[in-house]
């Protein structure tokens, strides 16, 4: 009997460790529960829908990006995250979901259509151009010509002044760690071009501008937005110095339509200039002022009938975009995507601004409705 005491104490110091390590094992089985079915994909799939329906877009981002944290990302996850960044105003996220999405799947439509919107905003145009052509040979065939109307629409139709500061100050305060640098140049190129009475005087503009420059030496966009403010300001020393830095591999329209610009009104080379501009237009012809340049740098040379060829192109362009003439004949042939002579006269409009490859582009979609069963050819 008087060994039974001390097995009753072992007994007593033992049964706090069980109950702890009782206590830790359904932790961990609670814990393996929870991360597998509070957390599992599908279930954070279902909050992230639910939340987005219910305007919750703080909620619906975060479970998107815990999915897509998981190797249950796809596409249409990646498209859940970069609308509900739209939906807050942080184009910058979206456009980098919007990427990675493109990644997934590249015939999807849908990421195609946001990023031409987002670069459309901010007169990302040269991107846009790429962008769209690039997409026009990756989607789905019955995808293409929604795919063409968003970039006819991008690369030629202008949107109102105020909607785009609106939602430009709005991408910009929405981002607070100043990671939307586009959003903040795209702003700051549309207060230099159209100032207002309430905008930043000139000074601080290029303040602001080399501080963003300097603190985003490789931004192409930043760079081009200061040099061409460094022209009107009439500062053309500080803006060749930052034109002789552009980096090489990035020499592309926006560079050459600025070192024309340079030759031809500071420098005084024509030649050099004229050489520039071709260069510049052969990248984006719609842009009438690289044309006007053009045309005046082939007058001083003396190549009258080239410096005319290029003035007739100026006019003609300016009257395709002209936003009075444009805007209904846009509207009246995307109300018939499924009509062939819609689809030749948006080639026609693209072909004279100079967009030739998108006007080829909207021609074979044209042949391709013409020969499917049942059409009738015009």
């Amino acid at each position: 009997m008087p060994r039974a005491e001390p097995a009753r104490r072992r007994g007593r110091a033992i049964w706090p460790w069980a109950i702890g390590g009782a206590t830790v094992a359904v932790a961990l089985v609670l814990t393996l529960i929870w991360v597998l079915v509070v957390k599992s994909p599908s279930r954070l799939i279902t909050r992230a829908e639910a939340a987005a329906q219910a305007g919750d877009w703080t909620a619906a981002l975060e479970y998107w990006r815990s999915v897509n944290a998981t190797e249950s990302a796809r596409i249409g996850t990646h498209l859940g995250e970069a609308r509900a960044c739209l939906a807050l105003n942080r184009a910058a996220q979206a456009e980098r979901s919007l990427h990675r999405a493109l990644a997934a799947d590249p015939t999807d439509l849908e990421p195609w259509k946001l990023l031409l919107e987002i670069l459309q905003v901010e007169d990302r145009l040269l991107e846009a151009q790429r962008l769209g052509l690039e997409a026009y040979d990756r989607v789905h065939p019955e995808a293409r010509r929604d795919l063409l109307k968003e970039l006819t629409q991008g690369l030629l139709a202008e949107l109102p002044d105020e909607l785009v500061r609106t939602t430009l100050r709005r991408w910009v305060e929405a981002d607070g760690d100043g990671d939307d640098v586009d959003a903040q140049v795209a702003l700051w190129q549309r207060i230099a071009a159209q100032p207002r009475a309430d905008d930043p005087d000139r000074y601080s503009l290029l303040q602001s501008m080399e501080t963003l420059l300097a603190g985003h030496p490789d931004h192409i966009g930043a760079r081009e937005a200061l040099v061409a403010a460094l022209a009107d300001a009439g500062e053309p020393q500080r803006g060749r110095a930052l034109l002789d830095e552009w980096p090489q591999r990035a020499r592309d329209a926006r560079y050459w339509r600025l070192r024309g610009r340079w030759e031809l009104e500071y420098d005084h080379r024509p030649d050099r200039a004229a050489a520039a501009f071709q260069t510049t237009v052969a990248e984006l012809p719609q842009d009438w002022r690289s044309w006007y340049r053009l045309a005046r740098a082939l007058r001083i040379l003396g190549r009258d009938r080239e410096g005319r060829q290029a003035a007739e192109t100026v006019s003609r362009i300016r009257e395709v975009l002209d936003p009075l003439t444009l805007g209904p004949q846009l509207d009246a042939a995307f109300d018939h995507l499924d009509d062939p002579a819609a689809l030749r006269n948006l080639a026609a409009i693209c072909n004279r601004a100079g967009l030739t490859r998108l006007a080829d582009a909207w021609r074979t979609e044209a042949q391709i409705v013409t020969r499917a069963p049942g059409s009738v050819a015009p």
